[in-house]
């Protein structure tokens, strides 16, 4: 019974496993994983381009609501250039604007090259005596305002030299101390099936 549901827990059945046991993908996990890819890359394209804008877009919008507009109103354009930030820092302005530049950037690029990376969906496999262990990892917390980061306790399934981060249900499917053999995928990561023995 346990079989049955971590086959419909990781979506496989017997092609799939015999074909993971060549080292090959079937057509349906070979869609599922370019599909997650693809998503993925949609994402880190996504956040680049939404800090690029709001690089781009934050300055203005601070200017304009407290300088560009009283002076419109007024008509007066003479202290147009003491508002300007980089004019009132002088040459110290032109450094901090070449950080922050590089910064973005820096960060940006990071998303890029994230999005640009190749998928590895080659068929990998790992088995052995099955082991599980508690850890802890450190994940951010963006709605906390005392601290970014914070501690959470997670469960690795351990087989032969490969480490799983996974959900604690496994355990009941994959048991403690049973040999075991599991093909996965890295990037994007996916168990694609598994067996016992």
């Amino acid at each position: 019974m346990s079989y049955t549901q971590l086959k419909e827990l990781w979506g496989f059945d017997d092609a799939d496993l015999g074909a993971n046991r060549m080292g090959q993908l079937t057509g349906k996990q070979r869609k599922f994983l370019e599909g997650e890819h693809k998503t993925q890359r949609g994402v880190f394209l996504g956040v680049g381009a939404v800090i690029a804008g709001l690089f781009c877009c934050l300055p203005a919008l601070l200017i304009a609501p407290r300088v560009v507009l009283p002076m419109l109103v007024s008509g007066d354009f003479s202290k147009f250039q003491e508002w300007i930030p980089l004019a009132a820092m002088g040459g110290f302005g032109f450094v901090f604007l070449g950080m922050a530049v590089l910064t973005v950037g820096a960060v940006v690029g990071i998303y890029l090259f994230r999005a640009g990376k190749k998928a590895d969906i080659s068929v990998k496999r790992a088995g052995g005596v099955a082991k599980y262990i508690w850890g802890t990892k450190r994940v951010r917390t963006p709605t906390s305002s005392t601290s970014k980061y914070h501690d959470v306790k997670v469960l690795h399934l351990i087989l032969g030299d490969k480490k799983f981060e996974v959900g604690e249900p496994l355990q009941e499917l994959i048991r403690e101390d049973e040999t075991w053999t599991v093909y996965y995928t890295s990037d994007p990561f996916k168990f694609l099936s598994a067996e016992k023995g």
